[in-house]
């Protein structure tokens, strides 16, 4: 290889490393940074599960009196294409009910238990 070669080489390695180096230490040297249109501190995990029948109104209403910012649900589709409010899937845990959901019709939905049991644990959904 020639020194002129390994000149080349050794100055375009160097440029990289330190504009690798000055992009990584900061960030907002050839972007600024961008202003975030929305900041939650306070989420309610199903409306508030713990503190409220989970994804109830009840629950999000109590959610919001409170100040949280963020409501967090998940939703599910009937047989007849009805959207339906539940954490899971299969309504075992939340009526009692060996059932999913999706193989249901609105109409036929069990009714929710009066409490369910809420965790946070490992393993548990």
């Amino acid at each position: 290889m020639s020194s002129t070669a390994a000149f080349y080489l050794l100055s375009t390695l160097g440029g990289y490393l330190v504009t690798s180096f000055l992009l990584l230490k900061y960030p907002t040297l050839l972007h600024p940074r961008k202003k975030q249109r929305f900041l939650s501190k306070h989420i309610s995990h199903r409306g508030g599960a713990g503190e409220n029948l989970e994804n109830t109104m009840a629950a999000f209403q109590h959610a919001v009196t409170i100040g949280t910012d963020m409501l967090e649900l998940d939703c599910h589709i009937t047989k007849d294409e009805q959207v339906v409010v539940s954490h899971d899937e299969n309504l075992k845990r939340s009526t009692g009910v060996n059932v999913n959901i999706s193989d249901l019709k609105y109409c036929e939905l069990p009714p929710y238990l009066g409490k369910l049991d809420v965790t946070f644990q490992r393993g548990y959904t």
